[in-house]
């Protein structure tokens, strides 16, 4: 268990502890594969995360996040309060709004069109509903990703690669070149189809390059067109995906 604890003087800090300045709390990171300071912000948890290379720059690192308290401040003020799936609730859908309903039985999700649009109706009452609507999302998210991670695939000249669908805390995607197997987050299914996509694409080329150097990027470019638009909605908007779930 990581030791937690607000220190004022920030003597002897280490990885995981919360260091308080101002009216702001910021999470200690060590972590040795860092290549500099950073500050960020956890797409799930909305904690401000401090990372530094090595203990001995954590002074430094604190000069620097006093910095940008300012903009701290300011994505916590638009962060959405997490929202357990519910009835008459409207959620983000491939780039539109989906309105959620109760079907009044125990029935699993599925789409109904309507004269107002599509609606998802699912059964059952709080968090039974909201699992219900959640592992609905995740199906749509497994066959879009599985379309376009397969096209993506081709062009590349790989084949057979596995597909799952995972929820993880801070990224949207991740390849294992070596069993050519790539997950992502069900969570994309509610972003535009084209951030999808994009992510699609991005961890398809780690396929081949498995870094970020710039032929990785080319081959994103080559395959996906300019993903600088679908990389920008992510860090602009990314973060108010996690604000919906199954509690």
């Amino acid at each position: 268990m990581l030791w937690k604890r607000e220190s004022p003087d920030f003597k002897g800090l280490g990885h995981g502890d919360i260091v308080t300045l101002e009216d702001v709390s910021l999470r200690l990171k060590v972590n040795g594969r860092a290549r500099r300071i950073s500050l960020r912000i956890d797409n799930k948890s909305g904690e401000a995360i401090l990372s530094v290379p090595h203990v001995r720059e954590v002074t430094q690192a604190i000069a620097f996040a006093r910095t940008r308290l300012d903009w701290v401040r300011k994505f916590s003020a638009k962060k959405p309060k997490a929202a357990m799936f519910a009835p008459d609730m409207d959620i983000p859908y491939r780039g539109s709004t989906l309105a959620l309903k109760s079907s009044g039985n125990m029935a699993a999700a599925r789409f109904l069109k309507t004269n107002e649009g599509l609606i998802l109706t699912a059964g059952g009452q709080d968090e039974a509903y909201a699992r219900r609507v959640s592992r609905y999302l995740s199906k749509q998210a497994l066959e879009f990703a599985q379309t376009y991670t397969e096209d993506y695939a081709q062009s590349l000249g790989y084949s057979g690669v596995k597909v799952a669908i995972f929820d993880p805390k801070g990224r949207w995607g991740s390849c294992t070149p070596s069993r050519q197997a790539i997950r992502y987050s069900w969570r994309l299914i509610m972003a535009p189809e084209p951030v999808f996509a994009y992510v699609c694409a991005h961890e398809v080329a780690h396929l081949k390059h498995p870094h970020h150097q710039p032929p990785f990027w080319a081959e994103v470019e080559r395959i996906f067109g300019d993903y600088k638009p679908a990389r920008q909605w992510l860090k602009t908007h990314g973060h108010s995906l996690f604000a919906y779930g199954a509690g």
